[in-house]
């Protein structure tokens, strides 16, 4: 088969770009022929007017943070991903459907109401990646998340609309099957992040290409929200210890974030496709959230973690004194890959 994926393939971050080059290394495994669909609106691209429109100098270091990371991520987009020609609008999209058997959208947030209500600009609908476009083959969600826990109803009415046309839905997250029974689809299952189809060694062939300079033992902690705060309370924890913040030490490639967290000796993060490294590399690990308890945008972690048995990992900001405990604590390796090839084997979905 024909297989055009759309997923937030062009975001700055590191799990949105791995996601998408797992699913397609993965279906390309099975002898299918894969594109990634290379769409991503006008109001997303980096330029003088979204650096006005959206007053990114206010923040101008972590604009040109992201910047550097963007560059690194380019270059990785280019050798590893199959782009088609780039497109700016979802109704071109039809224009090149024909090229395909089968469109898959996932993983990652892409059926956010956000996106949905204001994907192509402010209250411009866009429907892509609810596949809201002429298209005669199969019309595939894949581990799709909603990027929240109760949809909102006006997007929801719309949503309801496009989401009845899937030949099959899947969700990433346990909420996605109560959201998606809301839209009228009762037969949504969860399945697994597309990061989790691939072997570790698919990653550690990654992270290989990545030389660590630092010779010590040291943490790396990986956040994308409230990191200012977490720099804070993390660095007055482990003050004897040496700390990798991010991409502190210059590196901003994909290799070098792999790297970072296969030769971390602990690592503390918010990041759901982190922890998933942080799985297949063995490593040990705590998730810091804001909120407490499996809420918002905690859910996907307590899917992945409940079921591998380590949601005692994820830990409050105001619970940062359990981390040392849970540092000390031991893993039973052998056990999680038990479990994630349990998850792994749930990819059988995908052969319908």
């Amino acid at each position: 088969m024909k297989i055009g994926i759309l997923t937030f393939h062009w975001a700055t971050n590191y799990g949105a770009v791995l996601q998408c080059y797992a699913l397609q290394e993965y279906l390309k495994s099975l002898g299918h022929e894969v594109e990634i669909i290379n769409y991503k609106p006008h109001r997303f691209d980096d330029n003088l007017f979204t650096f006005l429109r959206f007053r990114k100098f206010l923040h101008i270091g972590d604009y040109l943070n992201n910047r550097k990371k963007e560059a690194a991520l380019v270059s990785f987009r280019n050798e590893h991903l199959h782009l088609t020609e780039r497109i700016h609008v979802c109704k071109d999209i039809a224009d090149i459907s024909n090229r395909y058997d089968a469109i898959v959208s996932g993983s990652d947030q892409v059926v956010n109401p956000s996106f949905l209500l204001n994907g192509e600009g402010k209250g411009i609908v866009s429907p892509t990646y609810f596949l809201g476009f002429p298209f005669d083959g199969k019309r595939i969600g894949y581990a799709l998340s909603f990027g929240c826990v109760t949809y909102p109803e006006d997007a929801r009415k719309i949503a309801s609309n496009y989401l009845k046309d899937f030949d099959i839905v899947s969700v990433r997250e346990n909420t996605g099957i109560e959201i998606a029974k809301s839209m009228g689809r009762n037969d949504a299952q969860v399945v697994p992040d597309p990061t989790i189809l691939q072997l570790p060694d698919f990653y550690h062939n990654i992270a290989d290409k990545c030389t660590i300079q630092e010779s010590r033992p040291y943490i790396y902690s990986y956040f994308i929200r409230h990191l200012a705060d977490r720099k804070l309370s993390i660095n007055s924890l482990f003050e004897k210890e040496l700390i990798i913040w991010n991409n502190e030490d210059g590196d901003y490639t994909m290799q070098g974030w792999l790297g970072k967290i296969k030769n971390a000796a602990f690592v503390v993060t918010d990041s759901f496709h982190c922890v998933v490294m942080c799985l297949k590399f063995h490593k040990p690990f705590v998730v810091v959230t804001e909120q407490k308890g499996n809420v918002g945008m905690n859910d996907r972690l307590y899917t992945l973690l409940e079921r591998v048995g380590l949601s005692n990992n994820i830990v409050n900001k105001g619970q940062l004194n359990n981390i040392d405990t849970l540092r000390g604590s031991s893993i039973n390796w052998a056990q999680i890959d038990g479990i994630m090839g349990e998850l792994r084997n749930s990819m059988d979905y995908l052969f319908k």
